[in-house]
């Protein structure tokens, strides 16, 4: 292995990728190792929520590999230069992918919000008969798995009583609290869900 490593490192860029366009990608680390640098710098300045370094690192080595077996040398360009495009054109990408999840997700905060402020409580929602999107339906309800224990009791209270559709009156009557404190109550689930969704 070590033998081949050292034959591989003295071969080209072209030489390497023709053994691994024959099937044989042993050579693989050694090539990318030469464009490792390059990766780096290219991903370093992106930030996907749901990335850390190394999985921009193996979406690197994705994008390189299929750079590898779409090369043509023929067509005038050097294969650093192609494989330096086809990773921004993938990493652009992936930020438009991202960048729609979070517009899908400040869009049904926004539903959400309306509903609440609108006192259509959220049973449209919970039960899938709103105008979102299943897709998005399932997305706020991921997130909403874990609002519960965001909530102090006398919010949970507040918030449960909300949602089937009571008023302040009705909420404050029945909490033997006074409107005011159902108000600040309901705020700050507001608050706390839309955090939550964001």
């Amino acid at each position: 292995m070590l033998e081949n490593d050292d034959l591989f490192t003295q071969m080209s860029d072209n030489e390497i990728i023709t053994v691994i366009k024959n099937g044989d990608n042993t050579p693989f680390d050694v090539i990318f190792r030469r464009y490792h640098a390059l990766s780096v710098k290219i991903t370093k300045d992106f930030y996907l929520k749901s990335f850390e370094s190394d999985d921009f690192l193996q979406e690197a080595r994705m994008v390189f590999n299929k750079t590898i077996h779409t090369f043509n040398s023929e067509k005038g360009h050097t294969f650093g230069n192609f494989y330096k495009l086809n990773l921004k054109h993938h990493i652009y990408s992936l930020v438009r992918k991202d960048m729609a999840k979070k517009r899908i997700i400040e869009k049904n905060a926004e539903s959400l919000e309306e509903m609440l402020e609108s006192q259509q409580g959220m049973q449209y929602i919970l039960q899938g008969k709103d105008q979102l999107p299943t897709i998005e339906i399932l997305q706020v309800r991921e997130r909403l798995a874990d609002y519960q224990d965001t909530l102090s009791e006398f919010e949970q209270r507040v918030f449960l009583d909300f949602i089937h559709n009571k008023d302040v009156e009705s909420i404050s009557s029945n909490l033997n609290c006074d409107a005011l404190q159902v108000k600040n109550a309901l705020d700050r689930c507001k608050r706390k869900l839309k955090q939550l969704l964001e």
